[in-house]
């Protein structure tokens, strides 16, 4: 991949020909290892982990506006994951114009954009829990679900704003029936220059300082749960005994979301700034390959954290599945099967 200070890249030039022919250093190697064998597998568990999400977290138990989050964050994580496989399977390996063109218009903005949308859902959804935290008498009294929805479509929006340059980073040039990728002259221009600066604090180092920060109190708060206990102690009855232990359930699960964020976005902040020191650095392909390994993982893993730190959730997995099992046994097909038989 060629250097350059974006999440995801796209293979371009003598790139292509890595990935099809032997390796001829431990570079080369490391990237065939990393886009051809690993990312495909961590981004098909990846996949399946973010469905098995979506369908629990589109179960009625699980309608609050907090889960409301945690749902568009699967979707986001979900749909970065479905465009890179084409990718990884067949675009990164293949000359054809096609997956040229689905590299370049397709693979690189639609990644990077969804990336960010996922980035910083986290984000406000931190800043949000921050607040209930903060003050949780207060924010009861607030419509939760309304602003969340406005608060995602923001997010929608500003992602787009980020990452409509990355449509105009390349150029396909054709040659009979393949084609090769070119850096676009909109690439070399000042002006991308800055769009990447702007787009490298927006989508790495502002949520890192930003999860920092909040995840730093919300632990802080969590080891202190007798305190939060004595600021809503006018909550005594069972109901809202139940819904302070709800409460305290998402904020380990956001804690633990945030916490494999920073570790997965910090390897990549470090190469954005090697990449802007120096573009030469003889590993710096080595280091954006591995870094964007990380991300992937940071894309495919919450499912295993809900389950771990989420009881609702968990509770909520083992009713769909029970219930799926049900309707599997009470099937028209089963039954004539065993009448047949």
């Amino acid at each position: 991949m060629s250097n350059i200070t974006e999440p995801y890249s796209v293979a371009v030039n003598s790139t292509q020909a890595v990935t099809s022919s032997p390796p001829q250093s431990l570079e080369d190697f490391i990237e065939i290892l990393c886009n051809n064998y690993i990312a495909p597998v961590i981004c098909g568990i990846g996949i399946i982990g973010n469905i098995i999400n979506y369908v629990v977290l589109s179960n009625r138990r699980l309608k609050k506006g907090s889960y409301l989050y945690l749902k568009a964050l699967t979707l986001f994580d979900l749909m970065a994951l479905v465009f890179s496989i084409p990718y990884m399977v067949v675009g990164v390996r293949s000359s054809d114009y096609f997956w040229m063109w689905y590299s370049v218009y397709i693979f690189l903005p639609m990644v990077n954009f969804f990336t960010a949308c996922s980035v910083w859902i986290t984000v406000v959804m931190g800043i949000d829990r921050f607040i209930f935290v903060k003050c949780p008498t207060w924010s009861r009294r607030r419509n939760w679900k309304l602003k969340t929805q406005i608060k995602i479509f923001a997010v929608i929006t500003f992602s787009i704003i980020i990452c409509v340059p990355k449509f105009f980073c390349y150029e396909i040039i054709e040659n009979g029936p393949t084609a090769r990728i070119r850096d676009s002259e909109f690439r070399h221009s000042l002006f991308f220059r800055y769009t990447e600066i702007v787009s490298t604090g927006a989508l790495h180092f502002f949520p890192l300082v930003i999860l920092s920060v909040v995840n730093t109190y919300l632990v802080k708060k969590l080891q202190s749960a007798r305190d939060i206990k004595k600021e809503m102690k006018s909550l005594n009855s069972e109901h809202e005994t139940e819904w302070q232990k709800s409460q305290q359930t998402f904020t380990v699960t956001l804690v633990s979301i945030v916490i494999l964020s920073i570790i997965f976005i910090l390897p990549a902040s470090i190469v954005d700034v090697a990449t802007f020191a120096d573009p030469t650095f003889t590993h710096l392909r080595t280091m954006r390959n591995l870094s964007n390994l990380l991300l992937w993982c940071n894309l495919s893993f919450n499912c295993f954290l809900y389950c771990i730190f989420n009881r609702q959730y968990l509770k909520v997995l083992r009713y769909v599945i029970d219930r799926g099992c049900d309707r599997v046994r009470r099937s028209p097909t089963r039954s004539t099967d065993f009448q047949m038989a």
